[in-house]
């Protein structure tokens, strides 16, 4: 039985073994679905995922053990924008660093994210806070050579929707989150499978279809304009059924599982599980930090050429 790290003791976390523990990170965003689905379904959807995977990490590898961490409610961009809680790139990425170090201080080393929603920025955002754990700068290994981390290997972040996402469905929307179908038949059979409905919601049975409107650089405005709301997608909600959603959410765990198995046997993590949202460079937590930078040191020559043209005259 996988265990929740806000209910365990000191002593009991201290017992596990540091080379077979897996800590899974759930974290989503808060946004509208529709009337008839959660602000927080991705959060849900996210522990439901993490549960799995922990369930299965036991049963399949004896002596193992999965730890639940508390679900981190921070998406950095949303697909509606006009009921969304949204937080910067740097916060995401900043909170696995951290929660993945204070861990790793007291010997562990393997870390698992899940993302409830797949957007370019929360994914670029999770894979750089697993390049980041698994760096080692010159006074690390000067502390490894030391025997500081004798035995102990190299620290591991991963995230686990990006190693799912298609090349096919990035090109689709390189930059921001513009998906066929949002609280549509797939969100709604999550939801009934997690029972997640909401008390005072609409009845999904009564929905219709609906279909996303305008062109993507129209959406995109209405993005700006923080204009989306509700659902869409091919199929309705009233189509949705809870036995498809926990397939949905069984079919994510098992096309995952393999390539986690191999990132705890050595695999690389980095190469396992990287989508095609990070080479693009706006996606990256700091893209604003380095277009500010540029944009002063571009004023800082143009100050020192004109001051030296003026000396010389």
């Amino acid at each position: 039985m996988p265990q929740e790290f806000s209910r365990i003791s000191a002593q009991t976390l201290e017992g596990l073994p540091k080379q077979q523990t897996v800590f899974f990170f759930p974290v989503g965003g808060l946004e509208d679905h529709g009337p008839h689905l959660p602000l927080g379904l991705d959060c849900l959807e996210a522990e439901r995922l993490c549960t799995l995977a922990a369930e299965r990490l036991e049963r399949e590898l004896p002596g193992w053990t999965g730890v639940l961490m508390p679900t981190a409610p921070l998406s950095v961009s949303s697909v509606t924008t006009r009921t969304a809680v949204t937080v910067r790139g740097h916060v995401l990425r900043d909170w696995l660093v951290d929660a993945c170090h204070s861990l790793e201080s007291a010997g562990f080393g393997h870390f698992v994210c899940f993302s409830g929603n797949v957007d370019p920025r929360q994914l670029t955002a999770i894979e750089e806070a697993g390049k980041i754990i698994s760096r080692r700068g010159p006074f690390s290994m000067a502390y490894e050579w030391l025997g500081g981390r004798s035995g102990r290997a190299k620290p591991t972040l991963v995230s686990v929707i990006s190693g799912l996402v298609s090349a096919s469905r990035v090109m689709e929307s390189p930059l921001w989150p513009d998906p066929v179908e949002h609280g549509g038949r797939r969100d709604t059979s999550v939801a009934l499978a997690l029972k997640a409905l909401p008390a005072q919601g609409a009845d999904p049975a009564t929905l219709p279809a609906r279909s996303k409107t305008g062109s993507r650089w129209t959406r995109l405005l209405d993005r700006w304009q923080k204009k989306v709301s509700g659902y869409w997608g091919p199929a309705a909600p009233s189509e949705a059924t809870a036995a498809w959603g926990e397939s949905v959410l069984q079919t994510t765990v098992n096309d995952a599982f393999p390539k986690l198995r191999a990132v705890w046997e050595g695999g690389n993590p980095n190469f396992l599980f990287r989508s095609y949202y990070s080479v693009f460079p706006p996606n990256k937590s700091f893209f604003k930090g380095w277009i500010l930078s540029l944009l002063l040191i571009a004023l800082l020559l143009a100050w020192f050429t004109l001051s030296f043209q003026t000396l010389t005259q």
